[in-house]
């Protein structure tokens, strides 16, 4: 037979319902004379307490198991960082690749393919063409690479 793991709370609940049944087999026997009331008033708090045990035990079971998952999770991502393997799968990269696959894949030297200030003004531009920093002309027009392309 294969081992099972310990539960309190059906140790009590057995234990309850045990005391319960020799007390009604004594007050059969006429070996022990009590109320009517007597198992009523112990067999249902009895398995009330069993229930609390029971959701006690789940409670540390539950939190032994978490802190294991825990403690194997961060031994595999030491691992991980001590091999110096890549992370690789990132929901960043399966974006990126949707991306290349509808607009083409990006090249550095490209047109448009330059890096932006945190203003979403291009950084490299120099307003030789007459035009600001944000790509807007002195007429309020946006002209060349500047401004927001339409979709």
């Amino acid at each position: 037979m294969r081992r099972h793991r310990f539960e309190p709370a059906k140790l009590v609940a057995g234990l309850v319902l045990l005391c319960g049944a020799v007390f009604a087999l004594l007050d059969a026997a006429d070996a022990l004379r009590q109320p009517d009331w007597v198992p009523l008033a112990v067999v249902p708090p009895g398995l009330a307490l069993a229930g609390l045990v029971a959701a006690v035990g789940y409670g540390a079971r539950r939190a032994r198991r978490r802190a294991r998952e825990a403690r194997a999770a961060a031994q595999a991502r030491d691992a991980e960082a001590a091999a110096g393997t890549d992370l690789g799968g990132l929901p960043m990269d399966e974006l990126r690749g949707t991306y290349d696959a509808r607009f083409g894949a990006r090249d550095g030297n490209a047109p448009g393919a330059h890096e932006w200030d945190a203003d979403g003004s291009d950084a490299d531009r120099s307003g030789a063409d007459g035009a600001g920093a944000d790509g807007s002309r002195a007429d309020g027009s946006v002209g060349g690479s500047g401004g927001r392309r339409a979709r």
